[in-house]
């Protein structure tokens, strides 16, 4: 079987030179539009609608560039084609053409082959990363571009809305968890970050809620049934949510934190997550606590539904006497904070209340917001280390895919 070089360019070429003209059929490349031909090096150039009606009978080598790679790859699987391999990888094993060329006349060899192609294109890429990431400084990321960028601006002004709806409340919000380390690192989000998160003490998070009970909609939601429901049981389906409240804030009520979102026309859009912390009484040993909340985590994942596991995660944070209404020296993630867990730090202890309060304000994009007096020390609490790259770096936080 012949060859059908994807790529005309400078690897294509590099890619005939290599096997010879006479393996090689013609080549491909995405500058030829459909129904049109060009010539490289005394070989046709075909299209790749072209290329979808004669593969089947020919062997196709990607010759492109390594950051390309993928997308190309992409195309082809999207396109039904899946017998093909890399040059870049071939080349880079030392062998012969002539070498290459029969092993990639048996089927399963080629196969086997393609396997070593993503490996060889996985390795590239890792290495590349570890090389960006040890060269070069965190707090000198340039922000998100494009959508994400707009709809990070779009998260900021929802937000602002939210808190001038319930300004009468005299609520500090501060900002934790990836927004904090935005705050600390970059004076605003994170380059691919997409949620905002704001901490509350207990009674602002108490009055919020007491508030939204009377000005807004408190629910939770079901994933599974695909329902929101109320604390009587009554359910109403997702997609008829913005019929039934248009304009309205929704507060999703979930075991570990409320999310807050608003009934737009077509769409329940998203504002912002807020998690609740405590005050405890100087006299609570942390390692009570932490039986205390274990045992608390422990039922509440035997409860079947969220509804139920948020109402009996409540009843046991106002029934814990440890629990302290008045600030103290002992601050911490509530018990429905994700039960006080950290994500990846090992610091096991109170937070002391003078490194939290008062709060202060700083920079955030353009605009500010509170953060805690020593942000350092709610970083540390929550992360391993808050200045280096981490291992999800430029990925959505919370969507799909790459955030460029």
């Amino acid at each position: 079987m012949e060859l059908i070089l994807f790529g005309a360019g400078h690897y294509g070429q590099e890619a005939l030179s290599f096997f010879g003209a006479e393996g090689v059929f013609c080549f491909c490349d995405n500058s030829v539009k459909k129904g049109e031909e060009k010539e490289v090096c005394g070989k046709r150039v075909v299209s790749f609608a072209a290329l979808q009606e004669i593969c089947q009978d020919y062997i196709v080598v990607l010759c492109i560039k390594l950051e390309f790679s993928l997308e190309i790859c992409r195309q082809m699987e999207e396109a039904g084609i899946i017998d093909y391999v890399v040059f870049e990888m071939l080349r880079s094993e030392g062998k012969s053409a002539n070498e290459w060329m029969e092993r990639l006349q048996d089927r399963e060899e080629r196969s086997n082959i393609q396997r070593q192609s993503y490996l060889f294109l996985l390795d590239k890429a890792m290495a590349q990363l570890k090389y960006l990431k040890h060269h070069s400084e965190i707090t000198a990321l340039k922000p998100a571009e494009g959508k994400l960028r707009e709809y990070q601006f779009r998260l900021i002004e929802r937000g602002k809305e939210f808190f001038r709806f319930v300004e009468e409340l005299s609520i500090k919000p501060f900002l934790v968890f990836g927004n904090l380390i935005g705050a600390f690192r970059h004076r605003g989000f994170v380059p691919w970050d997409d949620d905002l998160d704001f901490g509350l003490v207990r009674d602002d998070y108490e009055r919020l809620l007491a508030f939204a009970y009377e000005k807004c909609v408190v629910l939770t939601y079901e994933p599974e049934e695909d329902v929101w429901v109320d604390l009587e049981g009554n359910t109403i389906r997702n997609d008829m949510l913005c019929q039934t409240y248009p304009g309205r804030y929704i507060l999703n009520h979930r075991p570990e934190f409320i999310q807050v979102s608003k009934c737009m026309e077509t769409t329940n859009e998203y504002i912002m997550d807020l998690w609740g912390f405590d005050f405890y009484k100087a006299e609570y040993d942390f390692e009570d606590y932490k039986k205390w909340a274990a045992g608390v985590s422990k039922v509440a994942g035997e409860k079947k539904t969220r509804r139920e596991q948020m109402l009996f995660i409540r009843e046991a944070q106002r029934n814990n006497p440890m629990i302290s209404s008045e600030m103290t020296d002992h601050f911490y993630p509530g018990i429905d904070n994700f039960f006080g867990k950290n994500r990846d730090s090992d610091i096991d202890d109170w937070i002391m209340s003078e490194d939290i309060f008062p709060l202060r304000e700083v920079a955030y994009e353009n605009t500010t917001f509170l953060a805690p007096r020593n942000m350092e020390v709610l970083l540390r609490r929550e992360y391993a280390d808050y200045m280096e790259f981490p291992d999800e770096v430029g990925m959505l936080v919370h969507g799909e895919g790459a955030a460029i």
